[in-house]
Formats: C-alpha cells, sequence, structure tokens
C-alpha cells in the first residue's frame, strides 16, 4: 500500500515537470516554424526580380556588351571623320567584269587648236620605250612646227611657268626644258589633276595665274631634252609627280573619225589568275566590219613597259588607245605560245574595257 503511494506521487511529480516545461519552452511546432519561414525568404526572390537589382544586361556576367568595353569601340565611339587623304583618293572605276563600257574621262581639250596638228604621235605612245633616251614615255607627242600656239587643256591655275634646269620636274634636270603645269579641278574628279606641257619655245603665263580651257598659254618648240619641234604633254593624277602620270589617251577629248563620225576608247589589262599584271609585247586590234576597215586596218598596242605604269587608278588599264571608229574589234595576242582573243564593241563617246586573263 505504501508503494502504490509512493508511485502514485512519482507519476504526479512527472506530469508537474511536463505541464512546467511546456509552459517555458513552447510547443514543438513552435521551434520549427522559425526554420520553415527562414526557408522562404532565403528562396523566394529568386523568382521574381528585386526591385533594386541590377537588369541582367548590366550584370557581371554581360560585361563584354557594354559600350565602353574594348570588343567594340567603333560601333559605340561615333563615327570620325574621314581623314583629309582618304577624303581626296580617286575610287577606281575598274571594270569587274571581262568587258565593260563605261563613260570615259574625257575631260580635256586638245592642247593644239584645231590650227595645228592635234593628234598624237602613235609611234610614242604613253608607256612605250623612248629608243633614244632609254626613259618610258609617261605622256603622249604632238608634232607641230615651232610657234604653234599651246592651249590649256582645261580651267586651272599655273603651279609651275619656267623651265627645268634647276629643279627636275622629271627623272633629272633638263629633260622638259621650258615648260608650263596647270593645276585643274576636274568635274567627278576627287583628286586634283595635272597637266604638263614641255619644250616650248615661248612661255605666256605665270605661276599662280588663273587660266581658262582653250587660253594660249605657250608656243611648241624644241627646248630640252628633244630632237626636232614637238609638244609633249602629261597628265598627273593626285600630285604633281613623275610617278603620278596618267595616259593622256584616256584623258583628251575624242576626236571624229575620217569621215567626221564620234569616235571611242578601248582599253584594257593582262593579268593572271593572281590578277598580277603581265606584259605583251603586242595587242593586236583588228576592226570586224569593213566600213570600219576602210578607216583603220590594225592597231599594234603594248601593255606599258614599266610595271609601275600598269593598274593604276582610275581605270587600272595596261594599254589603251582612243579615237577608234564606233563598230566591233577582235583584240588577240599571243601569251605563253597560246592565243587569247575577243571581239568587243567600240561605241561612241565611251570607253569599251577588256579584262585578258592568262596562264
Amino acid at each position: 500500500m505504501r508503494f502504490y503511494r509512493y508511485s502514485i506521487l512519482l507519476m504526479a511529480g512527472a506530469l508537474l515537470m511536463i505541464t512546467l516545461s511546456c509552459s517555458l519552452f513552447g510547443s514543438p511546432q513552435a521551434t520549427t516554424a522559425p526554420e520553415d519561414q527562414a526557408s522562404v525568404s532565403t528562396t523566394g526572390p529568386s523568382v521574381p526580380a528585386s526591385p533594386t537589382s541590377p537588369p541582367d544586361s548590366q550584370s557581371p556576367e554581360a560585361a563584354p556588351e557594354n559600350p565602353a568595353s574594348p570588343v567594340q569601340p567603333t560601333e559605340a565611339a561615333p563615327a570620325s571623320p574621314t581623314p583629309p587623304a582618304e577624303a581626296a583618293s580617286q575610287p577606281s572605276n575598274a571594270c569587274p567584269d571581262a568587258v565593260c563600257i563605261q563613260d570615259g574621262t574625257f575631260l580635256l581639250e586638245r592642247p593644239i587648236g584645231p590650227d595645228g596638228r592635234n593628234t598624237i604621235d602613235t609611234s610614242s605612245r604613253y608607256g612605250t620605250l623612248n629608243k633614244r633616251t632609254r626613259l618610258m614615255y609617261h605622256g603622249v607627242q604632238f608634232l607641230n612646227s615651232t610657234g604653234t600656239p599651246v592651249l590649256a587643256a582645261a580651267d586651272g591655275v599655273v603651279a609651275v611657268a619656267g623651265d627645268d634646269i634647276q629643279v627636275a620636274y622629271g627623272l633629272q634636270p633638263n629633260t622638259y626644258g621650258n615648260l608650263v603645269i596647270l593645276q585643274h579641278s576636274l568635274p567627278g574628279i576627287a583628286e586634283p589633276v595635272y597637266t604638263l606641257y614641255a619644250h616650248l619655245s615661248q612661255i605666256s603665263v605665270k605661276a599662280d595665274e588663273t587660266v581658262q580651257s582653250g587660253q594660249q598659254i605657250g608656243q611648241v618648240g624644241m627646248t630640252g631634252s628633244v630632237f626636232g619641234s614637238t609638244l609633249y604633254f602629261e597628265v598627273r593624277v593626285g600630285e604633281n609627280s613623275y610617278d603620278a602620270a596618267r595616259n593622256p589617251e584616256l584623258w583628251l577629248a575624242l576626236l571624229p573619225d575620217a569621215e567626221g563620225a564620234p569616235t571611242g576608247a578601248l582599253a584594257g589589262r593582262v593579268v593572271d589568275a593572281q590578277g598580277e599584271y603581265q606584259a605583251v609585247s603586242n595587242v593586236l586590234v583588228e576592226p570586224v566590219q569593213k566600213s570600219v576597215q576602210r578607216l583603220i586596218k590594225q592597231l599594234y598596242l603594248k601593255t606599258y613597259l614599266e610595271r609601275d605604269m600598269q593598274g593604276l587608278s582610275p581605270w587600272e588599264e595596261g594599254f589603251a588607245a582612243s579615237n577608234l571608229p564606233e563598230g566591233s574589234y577582235q583584240i588577240s595576242f599571243w601569251f605563253n605560245s597560246k592565243l587569247y582573243e575577243r571581239v568587243v564593241e567600240v561605241q561612241p563617246g565611251l570607253l569599251t574595257f577588256i579584262t585578258f586573263q592568262v596562264k
């Protein structure tokens, strides 16, 4: 009986201890609730973006797209102005196809008037060899008697009026003798164009003087390194230098043919598969139509003998001839024992350009 009472007292004491523990420390559910709340607050913001968080494009991972990044500096910065030298450069007019018929650059008047011989000497074309001096012709010749008026080929300003005894305007002094050089601004040509008139007997203008097209600037003579009376005429593009010379036949106004009909011009190049210009000593130009054969039988051309004279802007040609009557022409030559030929059309007032690719 005593043992039973003692057991009841122990049970009552245990119940009292449990009651006191619950009142002081709370239920087991209350102890787990803070952990659940902490889990929600940690994972919840990953779904909706925080108002203060930067957008993904500005995150460190997206830094290469930042305009200030060195990855694309030219797109981020405003375009800088084109340097004057680039702005003045003359774009190429070179034919991208095997044959092109294009507007030419026949912008210069003949430096000899109709009362003189205003046709060029075809025995000394641009790019051929002067057998006496062993130098390349960088211009063309108008064979005329001493005293024949020499005319400005276009409106311009006198850049040089004098001689080349002290200052060499070619490879060496006293080549041109008395000379005049004019600077022109021609329509459609971004670069300045210079015309040179050499071997003059008299000079009629002074440096820095403004002249008009067709104005007399001197007279034909035979000063400098030349035998016989002649006007030597050069066209220089971009700068007044010997190496800037271009073929005047592609710049001078075209003359009518023997029957008074307008003429055209022909130019071309011979290149290999890599685009390297090749030398051909005999390019035969033959008219196909009988009506044209009455005016011109055959024409023999050479590619410019000096390699640096081939491929220059704006036409990038290797040979050329002007004042051809309208009609069909067969162009042919032999290269490495193979015959190359093609028939092209020459049209009035236009330039026919042909490209041959050889092996």
